[in-house]
């Protein structure tokens, strides 16, 4: 039987590039400054009353479910669910 030689000078794969920076236009610092991502999400002003709703909605949590260092998933996500479902009922 014969064997058959394999081509062993295979194409190198191509190599993954940084993306080419995006540059705004020339201005009065001489060459285009790189655009750097200015958006930010605005983030809304909290309502005056809801430190205090927090508050009381962790208490009551902790009274329901107990307040422990270590805690089992069911009481952790109980306790999250109990205040976010308190705060969604303020809105």
């Amino acid at each position: 039987m014969k064997t058959k030689k394999y081509n062993t000078e295979e194409e190198p794969l191509p190599k993954a590039k940084e993306p080419t920076p995006t540059y705004a236009p020339s201005s009065s610092h001489g060459d285009g400054v790189p655009v750097i991502n200015t958006t930010t999400e605005t983030i809304e002003e909290k309502p005056a009353e809801f430190d205090a709703c927090y508050a009381r909605l962790k208490a009551e949590a902790d009274d329901k479910f107990g307040k422990k260092e270590r805690m089992s998933v069911d009481e952790y996500f109980g306790k999250l669910w109990h205040i976010v479902n308190g705060l969604y009922e303020k809105i």
